[in-house]
């Protein structure tokens, strides 16, 4: 392992024995009998398979993974969605009470979470607002790089749909190397015109990629998720110290292979493409409002919208069974309504109650 990465993990995992599961023992998909891990022989009647405990971490799907990112196939740790990943990071580099985690609000809010739950601390770098939109704050975040374990950027950012400069994401991942990991969560990174870091994951260990298949390939039921780790090694430590013994469950990793196989694939791709185009058309539509006073810039499959009067607007939808997120409250994005991107009839509906408003 890369020393600048290894520096940074908990003293205590890096001699730590981890759990060898039964599955980890033996390849499933050998035709053996498998008498290691006391299951029930028996299956039961349309559930086929679900009797067995499933590998935690199939081959094919992280050679498939591989394919669909573009990353190394022993850089890629599977989870139960990103969420997982944030908080398996946070356990592995923080120490309770002792290390911190930088993020730059407004930001998804599982990184404080889970630092929270740790507990760790928390230092917060404000976004800036340039031009109505939203950038990171370099000088900021600069200057406190010594005091976090964790750096997490969110680009596209979740609430703004803000996708950040690459030079400034950049900046950051080179000037915390040996200092700090940064997490690059990508969630929505396929909706948007810019490219994944994963084309130059391997040239920095400290950084690690967060992916997703819940957004763009509709798979948000089946919690899978994915890390993408610049150093390798660190990548086997996190399979063996830092997931659960059986992380995955068995319909799930069925989906993802098959939301990812060749016949699948277009079809979510297309599917990506109209979303990327009703957000447009929708982004349109919602700044010829009088009630609305700001559409923020978005790449990904949801608007952050300012309005004259959030509160009775959320009301309104309501009463005809559409629920909007509300941000309205929240300190940094004021006024504010989060508006995810659904099919023409549903995104109609929304205009429709805006119109009479």
């Amino acid at each position: 392992m890369h020393t600048a990465v290894e520096k940074l993990i908990r003293p205590h995992y890096r001699t730590l024995q981890g759990y060898v599961s039964a599955g980890m023992e033996s390849d499933k998909s050998a035709q053996k009998i498998f008498l290691n891990a006391n299951e029930n022989p028996y299956t039961l009647p349309g559930l086929d398979g679900f009797n067995r405990y499933p590998e935690p971490q199939p081959k094919a799907l992280r050679d498939a993974y591989s394919a669909l990112y573009g990353a190394p196939a022993d850089n890629i740790i599977m989870t139960r969605g990103a969420d997982e990943a944030i908080a398996v990071l946070t356990k592995l580099f923080c120490e309770p009470e002792k290390d911190a985690i930088l993020i730059c609000p407004p930001t998804f809010g599982m990184y404080k979470v889970n630092a929270t739950t740790m507990p760790s601390n928390t230092i917060s770098v404000p976004l800036l607002k340039q031009g109505g939109s939203y950038a990171l704050d370099v000088a900021g975040m600069s200057a406190r790089i010594d005091d976090a374990k964790l750096i997490f950027i969110c680009s596209p950012n979740n609430p703004t749909g803000t996708s950040f400069a690459a030079d400034d994401i950049l900046n950051i991942i080179q000037q915390s190397e040996g200092r700090a990991m940064v997490v690059l969560d990508e969630t929505y990174i396929e909706m948007a015109e810019a490219d994944s870091f994963a084309s130059i994951l391997c040239n920095h260990p400290n950084l690690i990629i967060l992916r997703t298949l819940s957004k763009s390939y509709a798979m948000a039921g089946m919690r899978m998720g994915s890390m993408l780790c610049g150093d390798a090694d660190l990548a086997a430590l996190i399979r063996t110290k830092g997931l659960d013994a059986y992380p995955l469950p068995v319909a799930s990793i069925d989906a993802a292979l098959h939301v990812t196989s060749p016949d699948i694939l277009p079809i979510a791709r297309a599917n990506i493409a109209t979303l990327i185009a009703a957000r447009k058309t929708m982004e349109e539509a919602l700044k010829q409002s009088d009630e609305v006073t700001h559409v923020y810039p978005s790449d990904a499959n949801f608007l952050l919208v300012e309005m004259k009067r959030p509160d009775d607007f959320l009301k309104a939808c309501a009463a005809q069974n559409i629920i909007i997120r509300d941000f309205s409250s929240k300190p940094d994005t004021p006024n504010c309504i989060r508006l995810s991107i659904g099919t023409e009839a549903q995104n109609q509906a929304v205009l429709n109650i805006l119109a009479n408003f």
